[in-house]
């Protein structure tokens, strides 16, 4: 299935600087796949928890570049893809999907090189062990059924503050609009205490003077941080479901106050 003329306004410089936003391509795949590797874990990379490269980006992006690339986007700056959307419109069909032939396939592929000793990086180890330890677990149950839209997005650190994420947010937005889709929903690992995704949720809403941006709340303390980088304040997957048109209010004020 080609992306190439799937997402209405083939081209768009309205609102992401410098950048020009496109609909993705084939060509963008591997692309998105070193993005997705080197943004990993607020830029620690793939490889500071697991040394298969190939086999990260598979589980992170293979869905939405393979099997729905109508609903990804990406944005180029000077000529090189320096950010992506990969959205998905039905996430029911999205874990259908994960759950039938993306992820038997990673594990598989994983557990074949923890087999044959192809792992000599610890932390690889580490990390197949909480994945299939504690992983699964760990992440907040969503209504799918409610909020069946969702995006994985990433920028390079040369893109920050060019406003290419809420660029590219927006044009995902436009088509679930266009779809028919009215909601959505989003997960987020940060400090128990309030992290930045926080603070913004709670910054907006009183900005619109107490009304709440989101429907639907939930969060599940998240082990990761500590059993891969020894980190000991409590984590959480923050889980949030929306309204388009509430979430778009809150990407063009977030666009305007943080650059995002």
């Amino acid at each position: 299935m080609s992306a190439e003329k799937a997402v209405p306004g083939a081209e768009d410089r309205s609102g992401a600087g410098e950048g020009l936003i496109r609909p993705y391509r084939s060509g963008d795949r591997e692309a998105v796949r070193e993005i997705c590797r080197r943004t990993a874990y607020r830029n620690r990379g793939s490889a500071a928890v697991i040394e298969d490269g190939e086999l990260f980006a598979d589980y992170w992006t293979k869905y939405y570049t393979d099997e729905e690339p109508e609903s990804a986007l990406v944005v180029e700056q000077d000529g090189r893809v320096v950010g992506y959307l990969l959205g998905c419109v039905d996430s029911a069909r999205f874990h259908r999907a994960m759950a039938r032939r993306i992820v038997p396939a990673v594990l598989a592929r994983a557990l074949w090189r923890l087999a044959t000793f192809r792992y000599r990086d610890p932390n690889s180890r580490r990390m197949l062990y909480w994945l299939l330890r504690y992983g699964w677990q760990e992440d907040p149950a969503i209504p799918l059924d409610r909020f069946p839209a969702h995006y994985h997005c990433n920028i390079l650190q040369q893109g920050y503050g060019k406003g290419y994420y809420s660029a590219l947010a927006q044009r995902f937005l436009d088509e679930l609009s266009r779809r028919g889709v009215e909601r959505l929903h989003g997960q987020v690992q940060e400090a128990a205490s309030g992290g930045p995704w926080m603070r913004m949720v709670e910054s907006y809403r009183r900005h619109l003077g107490g009304s709440a941006l989101l429907e639907f709340f939930a969060e599940k303390e998240s082990t990761f941080q500590r059993y891969m980088f020894g980190v000991q304040k409590p984590v959480m997957n923050r889980a949030w479901g929306a309204k388009v048109e509430d979430y778009r209010g809150w990407l063009v004020w977030a666009a305007e106050k943080y650059h995002m």
